[in-house]
């Protein structure tokens, strides 16, 4: 084989290709790079790679300024030739403006990377629509007709796609199908002559930069298995090559065999250049019409093709049409010769697979669009304008999806690839899918400020639609009772649990957990098991958000949910009551090793399950949880790392799971730029999927700010800061947090004019959150009110709150940390208050706790080193300045200042005033 004669890799759909040209030693495709992943070109921070081609590799990426997710292609040779390359590509793709092509947003070249910023399409290649699932002929003509409308956009503007194949057309979650990849697109015009003038941008000897070669003339550039002739023979290429890949292609997924079988790349070479395409094999159900259509196209004369993409669309469509007007009549005469009743039933049937589209724009049509804008507009101005447009595209898209699945399965069961009973199951799965939609678009038309705060979660957390695909769990299932009054009974109660989830998600816990312990009440007195399962775990699931600490209460219920799941042979619902309980009983440490032995059990349900992947990274992600709380880091990062795999490829890799496996796997991580970047992509996925400022965004920001070094932590803080203060000035618990956890930092760089303007404003809004019943815990209030009173003399009413929260603090690993801060606040209140040997019992508590946690936790050691400060002041109070303790507990807050960099100048400075007082040499050191 003459390996000059390709510039990508030699790629066929699959369908009877030789093993000659799927050998990966011919491909110069490369391996997707991750050296640019979690840094930033332009204003785009790249997140992880896609895929590659020829010219590069595609990263997703997070657009800073227009707050979204976006596709970027990143040039892998950066040599002058290839930078022109790539950023004609850009220009050639943005001359096209159309519904079916994927839009350019920006090129550049930002540290010497060329990059091309796309519009990130939410779904997969039609090469792996094609082999998802078994697809009829309308379907497929449906999604090339589209893709070819894309084409014809491209023909129109002048250009020539030279590389079309199914990996290079996108279809969206609705459906859609997008052309994508013009990186082998030149001008359809021939170039014009050098020495005449242009027009329109040009370089620097006068031509235009579109009509500029992508190759030199005696090169060949495309993909051999679906290159036109007159590629093959180095001609300009005109849009009839475009249409003989786009037959070749329509060949394959039409009839699963290719228009010139080949054993390699000479032989491919010979039969498109000199003899005709192979007669299409006959294949049940394909209409006739059809393949003279997709045989015209593959004339190796393009004179004897149709005119355009656009004649060859209609002749597409007009096929179309006289085969439904045909079926219409077959259909009416098939009910004339058997009777009424069959009659009747066929329409019936017909109405279901034709009635979608009607039964959900009752659900979201236009006027649910214009009043669930309006409530979002009204609750939150500002923030409904952040998020608007993703809810409504979130809400258009599963509605798109439910009605195209409904579709199918109507169809598949009037082919009779599927029984009345499996048909019965989908339907059930359906409605229960509609039903979640009504109450999610019912409840954002009547939101207030906090739901709308949540609304792209309530709008992007609907139930997946795959579960209603899954015909094997689906048969699976356990049937309804025959009973059609208690059958009817069940269905109440499955809504009533949608109507429950809904609920929590958009905050609303307290009416969630009514709703859900009536509905397990209620299904203890329905001969069901199935729907009490799902009740319990239901339940069980929402125990987990609550602040207070019930633990035996919660593994209790987990529990009866396993033991449930089990009786109703729910294999799924088992597996995710198990992974719970291990993440519960982790809040016990006496409990952890119980956590640990569930891990055998927890993974084969989750084998056995609908669900596997999905559960599976659960299951994984929250056994590492288990290890982090007996403080081995090593073994949780293992897990975390495992069950971010796995929960990637289940889930999608912009998924809110993901993302905080992103957290966990920071947190079992070292300092450093792998957790930096770890953190960086956490957040962008949750400002996309969230939004910028829900409650759980902010949570990872603050959690974030703990783990990278203090100086970067109010830049982490600070956007999740404002967006609440712009957007939700009311949620004044969460502006109170966001004030204790600056003020914090400005605390530990000795930054005390920022720190005490954080915790008096922090402390004021506390003490509404507090009569508001906002949600702020009593140590975070008391915290807050602590630091404050240090800078307003109100030491004595900080004392008695920080007192009696402390003896309200669990007594468990992870509340160590809340207990070692407040008697560190507390120490130095009662210092303030005159009360030195109080403050110094105070001081030697705290430090005993820090000590005990930075061997786990590092970034205490400023706690530490500040605590130990504050015990070296009492001493002196209390006359002590010159003992041992004071010298001792002084060098060691030395040590950590000396050593810890520029970012705490003014505490070492603050601590080396203590030297004269104890004696301490100036060095570290007794």
């Amino acid at each position: 084989m003459n390996l000059g004669i390709h510039d990508t890799a030699l790629q066929t759909t699959g369908l009877a290709v030789s093993s000659t040209l799927g050998d990966p030693a011919v491909s110069s495709a490369i391996e997707p790079s991750t050296t640019v992943a979690g840094g930033k070109l332009g204003r785009f921070m790249i997140l992880e790679p896609l895929g590659s081609g020829a010219m590069g590799v595609v990263y997703t990426a997070y657009d800073e300024t227009l707050d979204r997710k976006v596709a970027v292609k990143v040039l892998r040779d950066t040599g002058e030739s290839a930078q022109r390359r790539l950023l004609r590509e850009a220009q050639a793709m943005a001359r096209v403006s159309h519904p079916n092509v994927v839009t350019v947003l920006e090129a550049g070249v930002a540290g010497g990377q060329v990059y091309v910023a796309m519009e990130f399409i939410r779904g997969q290649t039609l090469a792996a629509w094609l082999q998802a699932a078994p697809r009829g002929w309308q379907e497929v003509v449906e999604v090339f007709v589209q893709a070819g409308r894309g084409l014809a956009a491209a023909h129109a503007a002048g250009l020539v796609h030279r590389d079309f194949k199914p990996s290079n057309v996108m279809i969206d979650d609705a459906g859609r199908a997008r052309v994508l990849d013009f990186g082998l697109v030149r001008a359809a015009v021939p170039e014009p002559a050098r020495a005449g003038p242009s027009t329109g941008a040009s370089n620097s000897n006068g031509t235009s930069k579109l009509d500029m070669h992508l190759t030199h003339d005696d090169q060949i550039v495309g993909t051999p298995a679906y290159m036109a002739p007159e590629h093959w023979r180095g001609l300009s290429p005109e849009p009839a090559a475009d249409q003989f890949s786009f037959c070749v292609a329509l060949y394959e997924s039409l009839y699963g065999a290719v228009p010139f079988p080949y054993v390699d790349a000479a032989e491919l070479v010979l039969k498109v250049l000199h003899t005709p395409a192979s007669e299409p094999p006959r294949k049940r159900g394909l209409p006739a019409w059809l393949a003279p259509v997709v045989m015209r196209g593959l004339k190796t004369d393009p004179k004897d093709r149709f005119p355009g993409m656009p004649a060859l669309l209609a002749a597409l469509d007009r096929g179309r049409a006289r085969g439904r007007r045909r079926w219409w009549v077959a259909a009416g005469l098939a009910g004339l010769a058997v009777g009424t009743a069959v009659v009747l039933a066929r329409s019936n049937d017909d109405r279901t697979c034709t009635g979608a589209p009607e039964e959900v724009a009752q659900v979201w049509g236009p006027k649910q669009r214009d009043a669930v804008a309006t409530a979002l507009g009204a609750a939150a101005p500002g923030y409904a304008s952040v998020v608007w447009p993703r809810v409504q595209e979130e809400l258009d898209a599963y509605a798109t999806s439910w009605r195209a699945t409904h579709r199918d399965a109507c169809l598949a069961h009037l082919r009779g690839e599927r029984s009345g009973a499996l048909l019965d199951q989908q339907m059930r799965c359906l409605d229960q899918r509609l039903g979640a939609l009504t109450e999610t678009v019912a409840t954002l038309a009547a939101a207030d400020a906090h739901v709308a705060l949540r609304a792209l979660e309530v709008a992007g957390d609907l139930p997946r639609l795959d579960g209603c695909r899954n015909l094997e769990a689906l048969s699976s299932e356990q049937p309804l009772p025959e009973d059609p009054v208690i059958a009817a009974r069940v269905a109440e109660l499955r809504g009533q649990i949608t109507q429950a989830q809904v609920l929590a998600r958009s905050g609303r816990l307290p009416e969630a957990l009514a709703r859900a312990d009536e509905v397990v009440t209620a299904s203890e007195a329905i001969d069901y098991v199935p729907v009490r399962a799902e009740a319990l775990l239901l339940r069980s699931k929402l125990d987990l958000n609550l602040a207070v600490d019930e633990t035996e209460e919660k593994v209790s219920r987990l529990t009866q949910a396993i033991s449930v799941g089990f009786e109703a042979r729910a294999d799924a619902i088992a597996a995710e009551a198990m992974a719970l309980r291990i993440y519960a009983l982790t809040r016990q440490p006496d409990r952890v090793a119980w956590a640990l032995a569930d891990e055998p059990l927890a993974l084969a349900l989750a084998e056995r399950s609908s669900t596997p992947a999905a559960l599976r990274g659960l299951v994984l992600n929250n056994i590492g949880t288990a290890h982090l709380a007996r403080q081995d880091p090593a073994r949780a990062r293992r897990y975390f790392t495992e069950a971010l795999a796995v929960r990637e490829v289940a889930l999608g890799s912009d998924d809110r799971e993901v993302a905080y496996t992103l957290v966990n796997l920071a947190l079992a991580s070292e300092s450093g730029p792998e957790r930096e970047r770890l953190l960086a992509r956490a957040l962008a996925i949750l400002e996309l999927e969230l939004g910028p400022a829900h409650p759980e965004t902010l949570e990872v920001r603050l959690t974030a700010s703990h783990l990278v070094d203090f100086s970067a932590g109010p830049g982490l803080i600070r956007p999740g800061c404002d967006a609440l203060d712009r957007f939700l000035a009311e949620d004044v618990g969460r502006r109170a947090r966001c004030l204790l956890y600056l003020g914090r930092l400005a605390l530990e760089l000795g930054d005390d004019d920022e720190a005490e303007l954080a915790f008096v404003g922090g402390a004021a809004l506390g003490e509404r959150a507090k009569a508001e019943e906002q949600g702020l815990t009593e140590f975070e209030l008391a915290a807050l009110v602590g630091y404050a009173a240090l800078g307003t003399a109100a030491s004595e009413a900080a004392i008695r709150r920080i007192e009696a929260t402390l003896v309200k603090l669990p007594q468990a690993w992870w509340s160590r940390a809340d207990a070692a801060e407040l008697r560190s606040i507390l120490g130095h209140n009662l210092l303030a208050a005159g009360r030195p040997a109080l403050a110094r019992d105070a001081f030697v508590t705290s430090v005993a706790d820090y000590a005990e946690l930075i061997d786990s936790e590092p970034r205490f050691k400023s706690s530490l080193a500040r605590t130990r400060r504050g015990l070296v002041e009492a001493l002196v109070a209390l006359d002590l300045a010159r003992s041992a303790e004071a010298r001792t507990t002084l060098d060691a807050s030395l040590e950590f200042y000396r050593s810890a960099g520029p970012d705490f100048a003014r505490q070492l400075a603050r601590t080396e005033r203590l030297v004269a007082l104890t004696g301490t040499s100036t060095e570290v050191g007794p």
